[in-house]
């Protein structure tokens, strides 16, 4: 009996992208990336944060061309597109070497654009989730809220646990609102697998979910490694950013191509 994920086309181009993703961070790694930047701040494994969001944008551009500005589809894929767009820029205004200040609000860009782009997210799997209304439980939703408390409790009494010498407040406040956004764009996305698993939605929300779960796992391990000035250019745990953005981007594509079948059983 074959699984979803076995009828994903292409599926070989996305393990060869998660292992190309590896492969790149092991050289830079290896021959310490930051002695050959590319430009100031940027470094060989920062490919990742331009290619990959730019990807994601063009095929929910796509799939916005195709459901057009009306309907809850389209309006979600809107959203969808959206958010990569604030996370695209997010990721190229984000300095290595950040330090904020609240008078210069510059130093707050890309946090301003990664935190626009999550109410955005969750707002595309809402939008996405409402012709489902119906067949969404009260349990499906308790179980959904739990997962992501369990998620995010841990993380937030990490960050609150920090000596206060170590960081300023404001520092403190970008660093604990992660977790609370990253346990609330969750909730949807494991809604949405659990009717997959009931055969109740498509390969998409595999691919979103798997997405989600790295982002969040990867948002946690930035802020321990942040706080213990262990993270530098290239570090393993940008590898779990890098692959959300190609489950997203499969994600998206998968949707494309069931789309054009849709079109062609109408023909």
């Amino acid at each position: 009996m074959k699984t979803r994920f076995d009828t994903l086309e292409n599926k070989n181009i996305l393990i060869f992208s998660l292992i190309a993703v590896v492969v790149v961070f092991l050289i830079g790694n290896i021959v310490n990336q930051e002695e050959f930047f590319i430009t100031e701040d940027r470094y060989m494994t920062d490919i990742f944060y331009i290619i990959t969001p730019i990807v994601v944008i063009i095929l929910g551009s796509i799939l916005v061309l195709r459901y057009g500005i009306r309907g809850n589809h389209s309006v979600a894929w809107i959203l969808f597109t959206l958010t990569f767009v604030c996370w695209f820029v997010g990721e190229n205004t984000y300095s290595y070497d950040y330090e904020y200040d609240i008078e210069n609000i510059s130093t707050l860009t890309s946090d301003i654009f990664y935190i626009i782009g999550y109410p955005l997210f969750f707002s595309f799997t809402i939008f996405y989730l409402l012709p489902r209304k119906q067949i969404i439980t009260k349990k499906i939703i308790t179980i959904s809220v739990l997962v992501s408390l369990l998620i995010v409790i841990p993380t937030l009494y990490f960050t609150f646990d920090i000596e206060s010498e170590k960081l300023d407040g404001l520092t403190i406040f970008l660093y604990a609102i992660y977790p609370i956004l990253d346990a609330i764009i969750i909730i949807p996305s494991i809604i949405a697998t659990i009717l997959f698993f009931r055969g109740q939605v498509n390969l998409l929300w595999t691919m979103i979910l798997l997405g989600t779960i790295l982002w969040v796992i990867a948002d946690t391990s930035y802020l321990i490694f942040s706080v213990d000035d262990a993270y530098y250019p290239g570090h393993p745990l940008d590898i779990l950013f890098s692959w959300a953005y190609i489950l997203w981007a499969f994600g998206a594509y998968s949707h494309i191509k069931l789309y054009k079948k849709s079109e062609s059983n109408l023909l």
